[in-house]
């Protein structure tokens, strides 16, 4: 199994790479058909692509724009990039956020409002070879089964990948009088049909043959609904992705086991996992319609790294590695042998808190609960998978610089997630996909932090049944201890603090409130009053799970700030503050003791 390209090595205090930045409006009708195009002539260019397509934002979960401009650190992005970058602006249209920015740290390459204008200046740049043809592509949503579809969106592979100049007026196309005409699911006499609406057509078939066209050159995967994929279009653009979407396609009620959000699919969601199967890739990067898709998906040994419009805010980011500091130590050495007997010998009860959100798209909240962690003196687990490393530099460092610098070495501790490279349910993959992905997203990492800061251990989004959320499932198990992590926060068995998998090297315990959603991550807690769940057991340990966006997204703050303090705060009194090592540790010794329940035979 191959990860996703391997970004650029790092470039030199005399070289660095050129971006071209596409400035424009998210609402636009343009857009689909100008960005693929601006592609393929920035990678002729020899050139990185980005965009940055502004707009009103919420800053809510899954929010059709995605992260705020201050909450989700647009600017930090924009500056980090103009540092390492040389950034060259294609601006279409009067975009106004960044406008006072342009004269001071870029220069302008072209500016119109309309596409001829910025293809007859781009062409024109050293490199940048003839187009293939001009595509003609719908200008506006069509009609497709019983919902309008904005169809142009998920055309960008046939643009970028085929080296068309796109259009969505045929008029628009006249100052290219030479080049071939295709137009698709648009009717145009003068311009040669390659794809039309059928009788038959939804959005997955549509999908799927966008991506046959594309099958020899496509790299990636991605998934998501109309403002998931065009925010992030220049980086599947630039990823080689081809993207899938369709509307849930609905489960009888009589069929539904536990709930209809983990048991209902996407109509595109087969043939988009099939699609990441076939190129070999770990993950698919967007967003789900319901957490089924993440079922299904993991069946087929593929996770899914969950992105947001803005978030990350310039992914482009990913290409220029940004090595940690030699001296990283993100994963805590922890106490002597002799505290952890001695704790055991008064009675100590050990806390920590687990985040869950191994997806970029919640690093905004990951970081302010890092935050609340260094206020209230909580321990956290921050599950986490290779594209944090990749998309957030410097701040996600901070897990590994030392608190009497700023940081948060000791008092947070990172653990992989699902299958290293996105969020999946472990219990439904196979055993050596989901050894294959560990594997790889630890070299990843590896790479990027360096060893001191590799993840010891790993954070379980499903590794049970939902129906019961008994007993783990075993091969899940064996894939962490060959990976060679040593231990697991389980999704299995919440309540009495027990260890509920264990080999030679390898320890995984329980989490403690006995608090289940509906929606992942399915056992969490919420409120202060959740803690009333767990069995407060001396020597024992509290661990216990928040969503970060539910919990930490700039709405949830403004709205339930102050409960989520009074649960630190709680969660901090008459409790030994200690990361997910250490608390494993201690669980090895209350074992050892007879103290916690533990299975009867090893993890085979």
């Amino acid at each position: 199994m191959s990860s996703d390209p391997t970004p650029h090595a790092p470039p030199t205090a005399q070289h660095r790479p050129v971006v071209w930045l596409l400035l424009a409006s998210l609402e636009d009708p343009l857009i689909p058909a100008v960005l693929p195009s601006v592609a393929w002539m920035a990678e002729d260019a020899g050139a990185l692509f980005e965009c940055y397509l502004e707009s009103p934002r919420s800053g809510a979960l899954f929010a059709p724009t995605g992260s705020t401009v201050i909450s989700g650190h647009h600017h930090n992005a924009w500056n980090y990039l103009h540092v390492r970058c040389e950034v060259h602006y294609v601006v279409l249209g009067q975009p106004r956020l960044f406008a006072s920015s342009l004269p001071l740290m870029g220069q302008h390459l072209v500016q119109s409002s309309q596409p001829a204008g910025l293809y007859t200046k781009l062409l024109s740049q050293t490199g940048v070879k003839t187009p293939s043809g001009a595509a003609l592509i719908p200008s506006g949503p069509i009609t497709v089964g019983s919902s309008d579809w904005p169809i142009a969106t998920y055309l960008y592979p046939d643009l970028c990948f085929g080296r068309q100049l796109g259009f969505t007026d045929p008029e628009m196309a006249d100052a290219f009088p030479k080049v071939k005409r295709s137009s698709y699911f648009v009717e145009n006499e003068n311009w040669t049909a390659i794809d039309t609406l059928r009788h038959s057509d939804n959005q997955a078939s549509i999908c799927q043959r966008i991506f046959d066209r594309s099958r020899s050159v496509a790299k990636g995967v991605a998934f998501g609904d109309p403002s998931a994929i065009l925010s992030q279009m220049a980086w599947h653009c630039r990823s080689r992705r081809v993207a899938f979407w369709g509307p849930r396609a609905g489960l009888p009620a009589a069929q539904v086991q536990v709930s209809t959000y983990t048991e209902d699919v996407s109509i595109a969601n087969a043939a988009a996992g099939q699609a990441a199967q076939d190129l070999g890739v770990p993950s698919i990067l967007g967003r789900q319609t319901c957490d089924g898709d993440l079922m299904a998906w993991s069946k087929m040994g593929v996770s899914m790294e969950i992105v947001d419009p803005c978030r990350p805010p310039l992914p482009v980011i990913e290409e220029l590695p940004h090595p940690w500091d030699p001296t990283a130590q993100a994963v805590p050495l922890g106490p002597s042998d002799a505290q952890l007997e001695s704790w055991a010998d008064t009675g100590k009860q050990l806390a920590c808190v687990m985040i869950h959100s191994g997806e970029i798209a919640h690093t905004e909240a990951m970081l302010l609960l890092c935050e609340m962690a260094e206020r209230t003196g909580v321990a956290l687990g921050l599950a986490s998978c290779v594209g944090r490393y990749r998309t957030c530099p410097q701040q996600w460092e901070l897990i590994a610089t030392a608190r009497s610098a700023g940081g948060f070495a000791g008092l947070v501790e990172p653990v992989l997630y699902g299958n290293g490279w996105g969020v999946m349910a472990e219990a439904q993959c196979g055993e050596s996909m989901l050894l294959d992905g560990l594997s790889t997203a630890l070299d990843e990492i590896r790479r990027i932090a360096g060893q001191g800061a590799v993840p010891r251990g790993h954070y379980s989004f499903l590794d049970t049944d939902l129906p019961s959320f008994g007993t783990p499932v075993q091969s899940a198990h064996r894939a962490y201890a060959q990976a060679g992590l040593s231990f697991d926060v389980s999704s299995a068995q919440p309540g009495r603090a027990r260890i509920v998998a264990q080999s030679p090297g390898y320890i995984a315990i329980n989490q403690s409130c006995r608090t289940i959603f509906s929606g992942s991550p399915y056992v969490r807690i919420q409120d202060p009053e959740d803690l009333g769940t767990s069995l407060s057991q001396s020597p024992g340990w509290l661990v216990a799970t928040l969503d970060a966006p539910v919990v930490a997204f700039q709405p949830a703050i403004w709205d339930r700030g102050t409960r989520i303090l009074e649960l630190f705060r709680r969660i901090a009194h008459n409790r030994i503050a200690a990361t997910p090592s250490t608390i494993v540790r201690y669980a090895a010794v209350l074992a050892r003791r007879g103290l916690v329940p533990q299975p009867t035979v090893d993890t085979p």
